[in-house]
């Protein structure tokens, strides 16, 4: 009888496990995040790139910052994990110190790659013993996307957190917002366009109801709504998705080795093709001076920067499948390989220096110049791997040069570098920079720009204009234009979307 009672004393529902202590962190993280954007960035789709500095400094460096307190408090982080964490906030820090637009274009479509591709690398187990092969890639190509699967997760975890603990209040709740939901969507897509064209007497009513609607809501604030909802749920869902930890096993190394003839002859006649190419273009290649003409300049530099793309590309790629897969005389040859394609790069290194030396620096040619240094950096380490014992990890030594030298670019005065070189490089004899062109450049060098017109630094040579047979004159370019256009760029931002540069200046 007891037993009978006690059965019909329990309660008809049960109570939902609490979410931890870390969880709720996590939401209300993400949550403020979300708010920050909508409150401070939103600037950005009316000012563009301009609109960024200390705000998006802020959302970065936090968005990092939650990976990096999510791998502190489960303990699994280590030294190794400063490779890629110093040079993400760095980027980061970048937003902050230069209005650069050329850089931060650059960084919204790079940032959120290599955000993704080293948060999930720093939640690998053992991380600092795995080799970077087409495994790893393959596996943190589905840890990456792997938020996807999470989204729905994230909306039940929010809903978790604001409606009663109890299932049937969950539930309740739940069931409360995808009627409204559904109702809300199929009365404006189909239900009222269909009564409005029946009766037009009932789309004045209707008009009438939205313009009373919208005298109460914004559509801004709808907006906002919207891409405050979104960025919560997709930042909780990476949180979840990326936050764990994760292991695979490493296929063992093939044994097996490519074919000695085969590859021999391919590596050698390669390289005979690039000794022949050196030698009949010697007089081509390594010019001592560039063609008078802008276009044929132009055309010789191109040429050979197509050389630099493709070619050093493609010897990576045979060096990294021919790297201690074949017998030593074959090695030999990668090596002598190795030494060809250095030098192909050279040559047009030694092209882009020419033409900067001639015309100066623009955003282009100087990440052009900063690409030939990278690719030098990454042929000069292979060469020295083939006298090592010691298996090379190549794809990571390739991937984290790139994340570093990215960084320390982002956080270089690119544009301070540009002004002064191309004014220092103006003054030689057979210069033909135009230093009027610079005014492409951000509210960076506003500052020096100002000191370098008063002093009269800006002055243009006479000759400059010989560059494409154009007639000389003394006639001197006004920068006060560029100079106020500036200035009031900086005036129209908010404090928190000003950088370090814009107060300095």
């Amino acid at each position: 009888m007891d037993n009978n009672l006690n059965k019909t004393k329990q309660p008809n529902t049960t109570e939902a496990k609490p979410l931890s202590k870390n969880t709720l962190i996590m939401l209300v993280w993400c949550l403020a995040l979300a708010l920050f954007w909508v409150a401070f960035l939103w600037g950005f789709w009316k000012n563009g790139v301009y609109a960024l500095g200390l705000n998006a400094f802020i959302f970065f460096a936090f968005t990092l910052g939650l990976f990096v307190w999510i791998l502190y408090y489960k303990r699994w982080h280590s030294g190794h994990d400063l490779f890629w964490i110093i040079p993400l906030a760095l980027i980061a820090l970048s937003y902050l110190i230069y209005d650069n637009p050329f850089l931060k274009t650059v960084n919204m479509l790079v940032y959120p790659v290599l955000g993704a591709v080293f948060i999930n690398y720093g939640f690998l187990k053992d991380k600092e013993k795995r080799h970077w092969d087409l495994n790893l890639v393959s596996r943190g190509l589905g840890r990456i996307f792997s938020f996807l699967g999470k989204l729905a997760e994230a909306v039940n975890t929010y809903i978790d957190a604001l409606v009663p603990k109890s299932r049937r209040g969950r539930g309740t709740g739940r069931k409360i917002v995808l009627g409204v939901g559904l109702f809300l969507i199929i009365a404006v897509t189909i239900i009222i366009p269909l009564l409005t064209s029946a009766d037009p007497v009932f789309g004045q009513k209707i008009d009438v109801i939205y313009g009373l609607v919208k005298d109460f809501i914004s559509v801004t604030i709808v907006y906002k709504c919207v891409v405050f909802l979104v960025i919560a749920v997709v930042l909780f869902a990476c949180a979840l998705a990326w936050g764990r930890r994760y292991d695979y096993t490493e296929k063992e190394e093939s044994a097996k080795k490519i074919d000695a003839i085969v590859s021999g002859i391919v590596l050698g006649g390669i390289l005979a093709i690039y000794l022949l190419f050196l030698w009949v273009q010697v007089q081509r290649l390594w010019v001592g001076s560039l063609p008078f003409e802008f276009r044929e300049t132009e055309a010789l530099v191109k040429s050979g920067f197509w050389q630099l793309f493709f070619l050093t590309g493609l010897n990576t790629l045979i060096y990294f499948f021919t790297y201690r897969k074949t017998n030593r005389a074959v090695q030999n040859i990668l090596i002598a390989f190795t030494f060809a394609s250095l030098l192909l790069l050279v040559s047009a290194g030694q092209r882009m220096a020419l033409y900067v030396i001639y015309y100066g620096f623009s955003y282009e040619k100087f990440f052009a110049s900063y690409t030939v240094i990278y690719s030098a950096i990454l042929f000069l380490w292979l060469i020295s791997r083939l006298f090592i014992k010691r298996r090379a990890d190549i794809f990571k030594f390739l991937v984290f040069l790139f994340l570093w030298m990215f960084a320390f670019i982002t956080v270089f005065p690119v544009e301070q570098f540009i002004l002064r070189a191309n004014v220092a490089l103006s003054r030689r004899p057979d210069s033909r920079i135009r230093l009027f062109e610079m005014t492409m450049l951000s509210p960076d060098v506003l500052g020096t720009v100002k000191k370098y017109n008063e002093a009269g630094v800006l002055k243009e040579s006479a000759g400059y204009l010989e560059r494409e047979n154009e007639p000389k004159t003394e006639q001197q370019f006004d920068w006060g234009p560029w100079t106020r256009k500036q200035q009031q760029r900086i005036a129209d931002k908010h404090w928190y979307e000003k950088t370090i540069v814009d107060f300095i200046d």
